[in-house]
């Protein structure tokens, strides 16, 4: 939970500092600062950024070539840097309109500070801001994490402690989870097997989804847990849109990132007392996994929307779910294994449309004689008939089962 480049304007030394350009972006994230003055080259001295930093020079370097400014906040944006505060009145007296306009559209907040405040007073206020937030996420993330992984009984009224930390889960509240698909593939197929750049996509995927939702001034307490990110989201109607288009726009941003990376979005029910957070949690879980079970990454489910799913998910039984999927396809699944494949695919398809002969071909690329003639053998093979709705249910439900054990 690092602090937000708006909220430096509330710091006591601060009160002289003007924002002159960048407003958009003064919901981002501000990781550390970061003292850089210009030389020969505008951006040599912004080469260390890491993301996440908020910029300060007086210009002494700049030898009154103000106009290398606007090359700086250029090269902010590209390091991912969050904002630029320039110390006035010595070396640069005004802030050329050129780089107000080219901070306006890269949404690098662009501050004037008084000569007269001291830089060092300054990044020591910022410094100690950040770091009280970190001690803040820290006792929140222990808090948070209690309620959905603790064993005991909460401690207290759980709701009053989340306001403490300046969180509202008045009211009820589901889990959301974002998920990273099929991570440990990603890794081996970038060849990445080292810890350090495993922590730096596991930043970047952190930092995505905190700023977008922030952008969205969506508020949540946030838990990082294995490859994917859990937060809280009380549960209201009027704003429930404001987070779709959000995960959407994660998802979005997480492609464009990290090439070859996409998450999916897993959102529990809704319940009053925070205790069943953690059936939220694994409702949350279950939606992903529904996904999953049919071969999709990239998606955003909602666990009451899940369907058949639902049902098959509580079933604890594996066994069970094992003998009812063979006592219904087993005889086109035990026989040569290239034909079940297609007569799987064949059964899978044509269910699914309906049991249109004609539509049903044409997804399938087949001519729709030879179709009828396949959906026969299938017929016998299962002693089935599929015009039948009931038997079509049983074998329905038997495909969803099989894509549930693979």
């Amino acid at each position: 939970m690092s602090i937000m480049v708006k909220d430096i304007l509330k710091l006591e030394t601060l009160k002289g500092i003007e924002l002159v350009g960048g407003k958009s972006g003064i919901e981002k994230c501000v990781e550390w600062i970061y003292v850089a003055e210009c030389f020969e080259d505008p951006l040599e001295g912004i080469k260390w950024l890491q993301g996440g930093e908020i910029v300060f020079i007086t210009g002494v370097g700049m030898k009154g070539n103000i106009t290398a400014l606007t090359k700086l906040i250029e090269g902010i944006s590209e390091k991912r840097g969050v904002g630029l505060i320039v110390n006035v009145g010595k070396y640069i007296n005004n802030i050329p309109d050129e780089s107000i306009k080219v901070a306006d559209k890269l949404e690098i907040p662009l501050f004037t500070l008084p000569w007269e405040v001291k830089l060092v007073e300054v990044s020591k206020e910022i410094s100690n801001a950040i770091i009280l937030s970190r001690i803040e996420e820290n006792s929140m993330n222990h808090f948070l994490s209690n309620i959905l992984f603790g064993d005991g009984d909460l401690e207290g009224n759980a709701t009053q402690k989340a306001n403490y930390f300046g969180y509202n889960l008045d009211g009820k509240c589901c889990i959301c989870v974002i998920h990273i698909d099929e991570f440990e593939k990603f890794l081996s197929v970038k060849k990445i097997d080292d810890d350090i750049s495993v922590s730096k996509i596991k930043i970047t995927f952190r930092k995505v989804v905190q700023g977008i939702l922030e952008k969205y001034a969506l508020k949540v307490p946030i838990i990082d847990h294995e490859h994917e990110i859990i937060f809280f989201y009380r549960a209201e109607e009027n704003s429930m849109n404001r987070l779709e288009k959000a995960l959407k726009e994660i998802q979005e941003a997480i492609i464009e990132r990290v090439n070859g990376l996409s998450v999916s979005v897993g959102i529990g029910n809704a319940y009053e007392d925070l205790k069943m957070m953690k059936q939220s949690l694994n409702e949350a879980q279950l939606a992903i996994d529904s996904g999953k079970c049919q071969g999709l990454n990239n998606t955003i489910r909602k666990y009451k929307e899940i369907g058949i799913y639902r049902l098959l998910f509580s079933i604890e039984n594996r066994i069970v779910l094992e003998n009812y999927y063979l006592d219904i396809l087993g005889p086109i699944i035990e026989n040569n294994k290239n034909k079940d494949i297609l007569s799987v695919q064949i059964l899978e398809t044509y269910l699914s449309e309906n049991c249109n002969l004609t539509s049903t071909a044409e997804k399938l690329f087949m001519h729709r004689n030879t179709l009828k003639y396949r959906i026969k053998k299938i017929e016998e093979a299962l002693d089935c008939d599929l015009h039948n709705f009931e038997q079509c249910m049983k074998v329905k439900m038997a495909l969803y089962i099989s894509k549930m054990l693979k």
